[in-house]
């Protein structure tokens, strides 16, 4: 009867231990799915120049590190209009002090590098509007992760980083007066 518990025993425990295996292996296939998707997300809403990086981390130019509140300092790039609203602590080269980067522009220059050995996104782009022009170098991963600097002649260089988000396609109006049904 001890041999049969025993056995029995042995048997419930032999088979929990291959259905936790299982269950490894299906969390990584999905895992993996989940990645190639990003990827494909990511791709598609750098060529159509639709996407939001929210800053988390300002790094000083001469050292030093600034924790970010995410949903108040971002970048936003819709086409070719760009938002920048971002923390700045650092050297200003005008007779107003900046405590802070709040802009809305245009793009007037857009250049992106796809790095496919590295799993990178290179996007360099100039922003313009009536008062500040600013360089924009960003770095984009595989897995959403960003680098971005901002330089300008008014202020020293600076560099955040945080994460990518795409932002959905536009839906097109449809006219009713055109719709028959």
């Amino acid at each position: 009867m001890k041999k049969l518990i025993f056995i029995i025993t042995g048997f419930v425990i032999l088979t929990s231990c291959a259905t936790s295996k299982v269950k490894e292996s299906a969390k990584n296939e999905s895992a993996g799915t989940k990645n190639i998707f990003l990827q494909a997300e990511i791709k598609h809403a750098i060529e159509m120049r639709r996407f939001l990086i929210k800053f988390d981390r300002l790094y000083i130019s001469h050292g030093g590190t600034i924790d970010l509140i995410p949903k108040s300092n971002y970048l936003i790039l819709d086409g070719d209009k760009v938002i920048i609203s971002a923390a700045y602590a650092g050297r200003q080269y005008s007779y107003r002090p900046v405590a802070g980067i709040d802009m809305i522009g245009r793009a007037v220059s857009f250049e992106v590098k796809n790095k496919t050995e590295k799993g990178l996104y290179e996007i360099k782009m100039k922003v313009r509007n009536d008062k500040n022009t600013f360089d924009v170098f960003v770095t984009i991963t595989n897995s959403g992760y960003c680098d971005t600097s901002l330089a300008s002649y008014k202020i020293d260089h600076v560099r955040y980083t945080g994460n990518f988000i795409p932002l959905k396609p536009k839906m097109e109006k449809i006219d009713t007066e055109i719709v028959v049904i």
